[in-house]
């Protein structure tokens, strides 16, 4: 299955859209309710206040906007020169990380979204080993809007400072346009708040929402549980596999792939608010689909150069992680 995913584009787009199908036909025939939460986000309680009771609706615009942002991906990653430009394999794999924490709308969803516009900022291209001082702005600005859906993507400044760590932006420019750019869009939702004498409730749902560290699990359902095991290992495999290869690459590829798994580690502080097990694949869909695509092209071409026949071996591994998804 693996070789249809190296040619024939069109064979690909079907397989993907007869696998998106496949995962989300079940919540279509029976949506599940949308999670709110008890503090959520502001825009993202403007949608649960919206789509509550339409969800159908909301299970179709996951679905949607899970297909956009996979293709996205695929795109940037593409562009970037860190995976093939002739497979389609992220768009399936960003699919499968989604579906596999949930087929209706989550305020992780829109942040996965606004995460791949903010990494396309990152991304270096031509001979220049850093980013403008306007691609700054916009990055942070991005984490900014995304934590008006999700409050705890805050933890996606993380990832930043430690991509910035790497680009070496040290200046004290850096920092003003890091600082200025997270701050504006809270600053304009300020004023439209401060015209409707809301700052106060908003702050108190932003603090509760911060302070809403539990460290849950539900471990009470196993084939879940299982399932986000299964994809958890996979991303610890191909994180270990791509590092392990990192400087068979030039500086430029390196610096830009470890801009896509630094996302890893604002996934983990997102983590501290969502359930530890079974792991929320979601957080990790970006990490998830760079480091999970390259571990199944780089085995593809080693088996293809050394004229190895077991490389059904990885089409069975792929097949489970389609069924992990299905069990999660």
């Amino acid at each position: 299955m693996l070789k249809l995913f190296q040619g024939n584009m069109a064979l690909q787009a079907v397989l993907i859209i007869a696998a998106l199908a496949l995962l989300w036909v079940p919540a279509l025939m029976s949506p599940p309710l949308m999670e709110c939460g008890e503090s959520p986000a502001i825009l993202y309680g403007l949608l649960c206040g919206w789509l509550t009771n339409a969800p159908r609706l909301a299970v179709i615009l996951a679905m949607v906007l899970v297909l956009i942002e996979a293709i996205g991906i695929n795109l940037l990653l593409s562009d970037a020169g860190l995976v093939s430009q002739n497979s389609l394999l992220p768009t399936l794999l960003y699919i499968i990380a989604m579906r596999a924490g949930s087929a209706t709308l989550t305020p992780i969803v829109l942040v996965c979204g606004i995460a791949i516009l903010c990494l396309q900022q990152l991304m270096l291209h031509g001979t220049l080993l850093t980013i403008s001082s306007g691609k700054i702005c916009a990055a942070t600005a991005l984490i900014g809007i995304a934590t008006l859906f999700y409050t705890p993507a805050v933890a996606l400044m993380l990832t930043y400072l430690l991509v910035a760590a790497n680009y070496r932006l040290y200046g004290w420019k850096d920092w003003a346009l890091m600082i200025l750019g997270f701050l504006a869009p809270l600053l304009a939702l300020l004023c439209i708040l401060y015209m409707t004498d809301g700052i106060a409730a908003w702050w108190s749902t932003t603090l509760a929402a911060l302070s809403d560290i539990g460290l849950r699990s539900d471990t009470d359902h196993p084939l879940p549980l299982l399932g986000s095991i299964i994809l958890a290992a996979m991303l610890l495999w191909g994180l270990l596999t791509v590092n392990l290869r990192l400087t068979e690459h030039p500086v430029m590829w390196q610096k830009n792939a470890a801009s896509v798994m630094l996302f890893t580690v604002g996934a983990f502080g997102m983590m501290l608010y969502a359930s530890l097990l079974p792991v929320n694949m979601q957080l990790f869909a970006l990490p998830f689909t760079f480091c999970t695509t390259r571990f199944f092209l780089d085995a593809t071409a080693k088996s293809a150069f050394r004229k190895q026949k077991h490389l059904w071996l990885y089409d069975i591994l792929l097949i489970i992680l389609l069924a992990a998804t299905l069990i999660c």
